[in-house]
């Protein structure tokens, strides 16, 4: 069964199960996480001091920080986000294959070489 019927199957324990259970799907968010992060460093940052100066009074007093950063990661995180991802990473899968057949066939030509050439 291949990885997209075991996602549609719903007889399938694992169509029920999260993306983590899937490791390149887990990959893709990560990466895709990574670079909300990346992206939302200065708002992160902001509501991190606003956390340390206010203590437990956080959850009151930091709301307008907290918005903001929840708002720049779901804007940086939307499924259009997590597709191009997993597009770009489908791209590189298939260059790098493209790479490793050329090299093997380099490899396979200069090896034939010898003396019969």
């Amino acid at each position: 069964m291949s990885l997209n019927d075991a996602r549609i199957d719903p007889e399938n324990r694992d169509a029920r199960l999260g993306r983590k259970t899937f490791p390149e799907e887990k990959a893709i968010h990560d990466e895709v996480k990574a670079n909300a992060v990346k992206a939302c460093k200065p708002l992160i940052e902001m509501f991190a001091n606003c956390d340390r100066e206010q203590g437990l009074m956080v959850i009151f007093n930091c709301r307008k920080e907290n918005k903001a950063m929840n708002d720049c990661m779901r804007d940086l995180m939307t499924p259009d986000h997590i597709a191009a991802m997993r597009q770009l990473r489908v791209d590189r899968m298939m260059k790098q294959k493209e790479e490793d057949e050329a090299k093997a066939k380099a490899e396979e030509k200069k090896a034939k070489g010898g003396w019969f050439s």
